[in-house]
């Protein structure tokens, strides 16, 4: 049987393809002296392989089988042998055969874990999913001497089997058309069990969806196993024959075998696969972070009068906060600061088109409703419906004093003088939702020492491990006595941020936060 397997180095034609020389001679003189009469081992064709003489001269032989194949005999070498001679010579011939067969099985197992060695070498370093499947294939009909094989795993919604790969079968039999696994009797025994099916013939058995097609293509016998990795099914390979063959628990083994190392195989090259997806996605994440960086500004400007600092912390490599300082004629300061809705990729593009139309706005518009409704309609027009941003923009006109502003929706900041803090509330509704909403703005004066603190709810709402909010009130608090100490506007953002980050603990931060502080020198 093992001659099949083209990783067979041996073909049984005698007893000595089992058991060496010396130890058939030490068998046949203990048979002789077991029966008190000279004893013959003798190989297939009748050539003396132990005991006297080198010619044979037995009688009485006995044939010795091996899987129902004759390898041997045995017998006394003269004289006529009586029944307990029989009887022995039965016994003889008994423990050859069982010598014979657990000689058979181990140079079997030592066959199976050649083949398995030598997988291990062709799959090891393979990462590319269809080369390792092909590799399978083709491995699979060459170590059980089948004439086809292929491979299937199951489509992402786990509803269809589709070809990886196929060793000796045609393009037209493998196009034959869709095999679904509600569909397919045999694959979903397989999926379901984790045990492999036989079909003895695929162009009869009711369980087969394309018998037409097995007929043109020559297939009869099959063997469906499964690809089984950690005790989860990952595909199915067909090992097939062109005439009736029975697998035998050999070639069942073996096949199981190498299944599951092609299962091993194909895991871990999918899994590298996904790495370098990851490992591809993260970084152009890594790139994307850092083109948004540059919308934000690397440091405050330099206005005289003014005392500027920012703090901008993305949840992700990208995020949905910004804020913009545009420079205006006339000594005039634009101050930005916006959430849009979410997190990630998607957040830092509808931030990029909000601060792209807000600054080309507000090149060609004055009054600074208009400019936010102008923006409104933008995002509507541009985005999904369950787009939409909060913002707060106002303009520093420090030649007469005056803050003008619009808080559309935004977290309400903060105008703080001595030991008040004024919240700027005026505006409107959020960005993106309406196209007709209006906006208002309101005109506020503004004194030396003054202090504008403007923030996201990322600051509002960080939360500690006992999910409480940071919130508004140590928000105010906090600005409050910083701005009370005489800190600059850098000093006050930082205190603030500290206080949050002191009453967070270790806590992880779940959403973008941005923090500008501005102090009227």
């Amino acid at each position: 049987m093992a001659s099949r397997f083209l990783y067979s180095s041996w073909a049984v034609k005698s007893l000595r393809d089992y058991l060496e020389s010396e130890t058939l001679g030490q068998l046949a003189s203990m048979f002789s002296i077991a029966i008190n009469a000279p004893v013959q081992i003798l190989d297939a064709s009748g050539a003396v392989l132990a005991g006297p003489g080198t010619q044979a001269a037995g009688n009485s032989a006995t044939h010795i089988l091996v899987d129902g194949q004759p390898v041997g005999s045995i017998a006394l070498v003269e004289g006529q042998a009586d029944a307990r001679a029989i009887r022995c010579l039965g016994l003889m011939r008994d423990l050859l055969t069982r010598l014979c067969e657990q000689a058979a099985q181990l140079r079997n197992r030592l066959e199976e874990l050649a083949v398995m060695y030598r997988l291990t070498e062709a799959f090891n370093g393979r990462t590319d999913l269809k080369d390792v499947s092909q590799i399978v294939a083709q491995t699979m009909v060459q170590v059980t001497g089948a004439h086809a094989c292929s491979i299937r795993v199951l489509s992402e919604d786990r509803q269809e089997l589709l070809t990886m790969a196929a060793f000796g079968l045609s393009q037209e039999y493998m196009s034959k058309g869709k095999i679904l696994l509600a569909d397919s009797q045999v694959d979903r025994f397989v999926f379901e069990n984790n045990e492999c099916v036989y079909i003895a013939d695929e162009t009869h058995d009711p369980r087969i969806l394309y018998q037409s097609e097995a007929r043109r293509e020559g297939i009869v016998s099959a063997l469906c196993a499964p690809m089984a990795y950690r005790g989860k099914v990952e595909g199915v390979i067909r090992v097939y024959h062109k005439e009736a063959h029975q697998f035998d628990w050999y070639e069942t083994g073996l096949i199981k075998g190498v299944a599951a190392q092609a299962a091993a195989a194909i895991v871990n090259a999918r899994l590298y696969q996904e790495a370098l997806q990851a490992e591809n996605m993260k970084r152009q994440l890594r790139l994307a972070g850092e083109v948004q960086r540059r919308m934000i500004p690397s440091s405050p400007p330099h206005i005289p009068g003014l005392d500027i600092a920012a703090v901008y912390v993305p949840c992700f490599e990208t995020g949905g906060d910004f804020y913009d300082f545009i420079e205006l004629p006339k000594g005039n300061l634009g101050i930005c600061v916006a959430d849009v809705v979410g997190k990630g990729v998607r957040a830092s593009l509808l931030m990029a088109s909000a601060r792209a139309a807000l600054r080309a706005y507000v090149t060609h518009i004055y009054d600074l409703s208009r400019v936010v409704a102008a923006l409104n309609a933008h995002m509507y027009q541009q985005s999904e419906e369950s787009d939409f941003l909060t913002l707060f923009y106002g303009v520093l006109d420090m030649p007469n004093s005056q803050l003008t502003y619009c808080n559309a929706g935004h977290e309400t900041p903060l105008l703080i003088r001595g030991q008040e803090a004024q919240t700027l509330s005026c505006g409107g509704g959020l960005v993106g939702i309406d196209p007709a909403m209006n906006f208002e703005h309101e005109v506020v004066e503004v004194q030396r020492g003054d202090v504008l603190l403007v923030y996201t709810d990322g600051l509002a709402e960080a939360m500690n491990f006992q999910d409480e909010t940071f919130g508004r009130g140590r928000v105010r608090q906090a600005a409050l006595v910083a701005a009370g100490r005489g800190d600059s506007a850098e000093g006050i953002a930082k205190h603030v941020l500290w206080e949050m980050r002191r009453f967070v603990g270790l806590q992880t931060g779940r959403d973008d936060l941005t923090l500008v502080a501005l102090k009227v020198q």
